[in-house]
């Protein structure tokens, strides 16, 4: 769950681990507040008591990590990685999950955000450090863990049972390797991603990680999907028929060719331009509800690195900073 972003100035980096801050003092949960009759564990209970709402659920797939490999450290909010392992394993957390605290329209989507993106090759990353207060170039991961809680929204939720997720592991280079900002759970899969219960998630971070320090100077970029794969996923394309510039034919949806012919670009929510016809998923794999710049030239402006706004379609004013790279190698 730490944050990343691209971009920048370039920064000297290391792999090496930053001290953690000094003044820190960790809670057992008895200290009283001041003025209020309340412990911090009651603090505690009125915060995260819902493990079934987005943020407790991730802070709670942390702890699951971090128990599994022995980590004994508190959890640091946007530090480069989420978990260090006492071997000096860096690990990033990925949750998604069935139920939400809220109702939900349209199919369920597995999806986990905040991978590396787009710097395909490389093995860094941009990410702030809790110990500098700066933004730094440090390595990508060693361990991505994405952590499914799957329980369904018509089962009864229990928070507490632990044998209700599901652990995915991959090495920080496979993730790397994609040049992706999201994605799919069926994606993770299809990279080598398999099930495992918690009392085997040690076990499996441990193997992935002694696989990626041997891969470490040569990251391997993952192949792109064909349109048939990507039929496999699940998405809203069947609340929105003939929207998804992604999308190939199937029951009740049309293909990208429906759209508008005179669209030069589509631009995807995640601000990444495509061409009409492209079926590489990329940065966006589910998304439908794009924008169309008609204006001509708009690629070959996003190409020299100008941005591009649209100016019809779905969301209009939304702009694209970055160009496809599958629509790049195809135009």
């Amino acid at each position: 769950m730490s944050f990343e972003r691209e971009g920048g100035p370039s920064m000297s980096w290391s792999r090496t681990r930053f001290p953690l801050m000094t003044d820190f003092v960790r809670l057992t949960g008895n200290e009283t507040f001041t003025d209020i009759d309340a412990t911090v564990r009651d603090f505690w209970a009125y915060a995260l008591s819902n493990l079934k709402e987005n943020a407790a659920r991730g802070y709670l797939a942390e702890f699951l990590v971090a128990k599994a490999v022995g980590a004994t450290g508190p959890r640091i909010e946007w530090d480069a990685y989420d978990v260090l392992a006492p071997d000096g394993t860096t690990i990033e957390v990925k949750t998604s999950g069935h139920a939400q605290t809220w109702q939900r329209s349209g199919p369920v989507v597995l999806k986990f955000g905040g991978l590396p993106g787009s710097r395909e090759g490389s093995k860094v990353k941009r990410s702030w450090s809790a110990a500098t207060g700066e933004m730094i170039d440090a390595f990508v991961a060693d361990v991505y863990v994405f952590c499914v809680q799957t329980t369904t929204a018509d089962r009864p939720y229990d928070g507490l049972d632990i044998g209700a997720w599901d652990f995915y592991v991959l090495s920080g280079g496979v993730v790397a390797g994609t040049g992706q900002k999201s994605m799919v759970l069926s994606r993770v899969i299809r990279l080598g991603g398999e099930p495992i219960a918690w009392h085997d998630l040690a076990e499996a971070i441990q193997a992935v990680a002694n696989v990626n320090r041997k891969d470490l100077n040569d990251f391997p970029v993952a192949p792109v999907e064909t349109r048939d794969e990507m039929t496999e996923d699940l998405c809203i394309h069947e609340m929105a028929p003939g929207t998804c510039a992604l999308c190939s034919p199937r029951a009740g949806n049309a293909s990208a060719t429906t759209l508008a012919d005179t669209a030069v670009v589509y631009v995807s929510p995640s601000h990444v331009g495509h061409l009409a016809g492209c079926f590489h998923k990329g940065d966006d794999e589910d998304f439908c509800r794009w924008g169309e710049v008609t204006r001509p030239g708009a690629w070959q402006d996003l190409r020299n690195g100008r941005t591009v706004a649209a100016d019809s379609g779905a969301r209009v004013g939304l702009v694209a900073n970055e160009a496809c790279k599958s629509c790049v190698a195809r135009s």
